[in-house]
């Protein structure tokens, strides 16, 4: 097989593909923490916002 006129043997292919693995698993951890983020900052703002009568202090 050749890439830009460079022939690649089989372990080659294989880094190649492996380090694509890699990289598409990295962008899945990655999605997935700033999802978790997202999520906290979320929550954190939900429990800091008064929800209504009795909430908002000792004056309600």
């Amino acid at each position: 097989m050749e890439l830009f006129g460079r022939t690649i043997d089989a372990e080659q292919v294989a880094g190649l593909v492996f380090l694509l693995m890699a990289l598409g698993y990295w962008g899945f951890v990655l999605r997935g923490q700033l999802r978790e983020r997202r999520w906290f900052k979320r929550r954190e703002t939900e429990l800091k916002t008064p929800r209504g009568p009795g909430h908002g202090g000792p004056w309600g």
